[in-house]
């Protein structure tokens, strides 16, 4: 069911677009600003990472609505105690983008919002420490975690465009499915049984984009 809600959402950006849109290529780069995952304790603070990538754009004469899809190298991750877990990963947003063309300013100042589906594939380590055996945890003193090797969330954000090139974007992006799993000494309680916590993190973003 929800391979066919993404399918017909894609039919539904592109149909959006009109035959005469307008195709524009950029250059993307932005922070990446991790919220605290949720259910993991022992974290204080949320991660920075960056982003980077192409960006194409298909805008619609006039009206200014069309789509907007991004390629990005993605630098995110999770940080516990003195603890840095990083993620690599390929970043795939598709946003469905109006741009609000104001006759008087346009050409200086072009303000849109962009709402959307993303993809994203990790690669590299995805596993942090070890557990050999997971029925007797009782000397267990390390952590362990373990990123998805792929992430599903949904993007909604609004930018600016100055003079036709020069885009700033914030974005707020949403897990809408696990981002990781975690197991460590913050968490062990001998009455239960040991499992480790399945995590999602949220994420905020700020890019600047180069629009030729």
């Amino acid at each position: 069911m929800k391979k066919l809600s993404v399918i017909l959402f894609g039919i539904c950006l592109f149909m959006a677009v009109p035959a005469k849109a307008q195709f524009d290529f950029g250059i993307k780069a932005g922070l990446n600003f991790s919220e605290k995952p949720s259910n993991i304790k022992g974290i204080k603070d949320g991660h920075t990472g960056w982003y980077a990538g192409p960006m194409l754009k298909l805008i619609a004469p006039g009206i200014g609505l069309g789509v907007e899809a991004d390629a990005l190298y993605s630098k995110s991750g999770v940080s516990i105690g003195k603890d840095v877990y990083e993620k690599n990963s390929i970043e795939v947003p598709v946003y469905l983008r109006w741009e609000v063309r104001i006759p008087v300013i346009k050409k200086f100042m072009m303000p849109f919002v962009a709402v959307g589906p993303q993809w994203g594939y990790t690669f590299g380590e995805k596993e942090f420490g070890e557990v050999e055996n997971w029925e007797d945890l009782k000397d267990f003193t390390g952590k362990y975690l373990k990123f998805n090797e792929s992430c599903f969330s949904l993007n909604a954000g609004l930018g600016f465009v100055l003079f036709d090139h020069v885009q700033l974007h914030v974005n707020y992006n949403i897990a809408l499915g696990q981002t990781c799993e975690y197991f460590g000494v913050e968490n062990l309680n001998f009455s239960d049984e040991f499992k480790t916590i399945k995590s999602k993190s949220n994420i905020w973003q700020l890019s600047v984009a180069y629009i030729f």
